[in-house]
């Protein structure tokens, strides 16, 4: 549940045990200078001091009503469900476009109109509101880009928009216009905005998309029927389309959950009233993002991209984007606002388990979350070594708030915001409701 986030805060956690030796304890090497080390001295790894939610009565300092946690309604938007429309696109763009064959080798053809499969070079500058704005061009480029149709490459409509459009017949003083609207989860900056893209068609490589036909999915895919015989090609066609429906259920899944932790905490972290947060707990979470933040930009940093250097030669210059922030935004403020909502959700988890009777962690509770950090980390920390380089405090709070998210979802009823149910199938991990059309 919360695994995404505890990953992150492990990270640090990972880089002092990949120096550790027997037992957790890092040793510090001096080298004989023919290339060998001896050790001189070892010191232990030990975990960061955690603030003991479970001993504390953080009931006292969290407001939240029963009303506000049980048996409610929430809704997940609409572009997480995966409709018959995604489906041709994924047949489309991931299946079909993927076995094009070419038609005439490389040759540059320029007086044809384009056709999906194929490959269009071209120059486009986007606008919006007669404005331009940031990554929406390549018109100035010494080369076109090379823009497979049907590739799904771009957003929505712009492919489309390129269908039937002859290169020759496009110029910079004459090119073709495309109107596009970016989708609602797109770039805050972009979402739902109407744009006008220009775009001039430099020549096209011509290829052949194949035909979804009962050959293609048999011969081409592999696909196994489910029965022997049936009374229509369609009818295999039908059957191989909900294939690949249920895959993209599958694969949509953990997006799907996501978006659930996502709506339900954003639901009750504007319910809930939390005072007195705990300084070394906001501390802990701040420097945990701060890490991360850090690390990349180190990663990166290493690699000896000059581009990457000339962009971000700090880590101010790195941060709000790597965080999702605009240029130059105060990024510690925004660490800081992260950690102080992570140290609420944490109290009014265990405000909530208080009220409830409920804040315990079992043995096996316990003893499944180490197993499972001793399996993410293999090879690189034992047992001993998870449970000393994180700490007990860590791991049982890690089980707790992951039993919790679990025992809050139920507690919930979800739809799509069009008002469509979601149905957790048995295992409570993937989502299946029933395909348009």
């Amino acid at each position: 549940m919360r695994k995404v986030l505890l990953m992150m805060l492990a990270a640090a956690m990972l880089v002092a045990s990949l120096a550790a030796c027997n037992n957790g304890t890092a040793s510090t090497e001096t080298g004989t200078g023919d290339g060998t080390g001896t050790t001189a001295e070892t010191e232990a790894v030990t975990a960061i001091p955690r603030y003991d939610y479970m001993t504390a009565d953080v009931a006292g300092n969290v407001t939240i009503a029963r009303e506000d946690y049980m048996a409610l309604t929430l809704t997940i938007p609409n572009s997480l469900k995966v409709t018959d429309e995604d489906v041709q696109k994924y047949i489309r763009s991931s299946i079909l476009f993927s076995k094009r064959t070419a038609v005439n080798g490389t040759t540059m053809v320029k007086d044809q109109p384009l056709k999906w499969g194929d490959d269009a070079y071209i120059y486009y500058k986007g606008v919006i509101d007669g404005e331009a704005f940031d990554g929406g061009s390549n018109w100035d480029d010494a080369s076109p880009y090379t823009l497979g149709l049907g590739s799904g490459a771009f957003i929505p409509g712009f492919e489309e928009g390129l269908v039937g459009v002859v290169p020759n017949q496009t110029s910079k003083d004459n090119p073709a216009e495309i109107h596009v609207t970016f989708p609602e989860e797109y770039a805050e900056d972009l979402a739902g905005k109407d744009a006008v893209f220009h775009v001039v068609v430099e020549y096209a490589v011509q290829y052949t998309i194949p035909e979804l036909t009962r050959d293609f999915v048999v011969n081409t895919l592999k696909y196994e029927p489910k029965m022997e015989f049936y009374a229509s090609d369609a009818a295999l066609i039908d059957e191989f389309k909900e294939y690949v429906y249920d895959t993209l259920v599958s694969q949509n899944a953990q997006s799907l959950e996501n978006a659930k932790i996502d709506a339900l905490w954003n639901h009750l972290t504007e319910k809930a009233t939390c005072k007195n947060l705990v300084a070394d707990e906001v501390a802990y979470y701040y420097n945990a993002y701060e890490s991360e933040v850090k690390y990349y930009f180190d990663y990166y940093t290493s690699m000896g991209n000059e581009e990457f250097k000339k962009l971000y030669p700090d880590l101010d210059a790195f941060a709000p984007v790597y965080l999702g922030l605009d240029k130059g935004a105060d990024w510690k403020a925004e660490v800081t606002e992260m950690a102080e909502l992570m140290v609420k959700r944490d109290m009014i988890t265990h405000a909530i388990a208080e009220q409830e009777g409920i804040e315990t962690v079992t043995e096996e509770e316990y003893k499944a979350q180490v197993k499972y950090w001793v399996d993410y980390y293999y090879g690189y920390m034992t047992e001993a070594e998870v449970i000393q380089n994180m700490g007990e405090t860590f791991l049982k709070e890690a089980a707790f708030a992951e039993k919790m998210d679990k025992w809050l979802l139920e507690q919930v009823t979800f739809t799509y915001a069009d008002g469509t149910p979601i149905v957790s199938n048995t295992n409570n991990e993937a989502e299946s409701e029933t395909s348009e059309g």
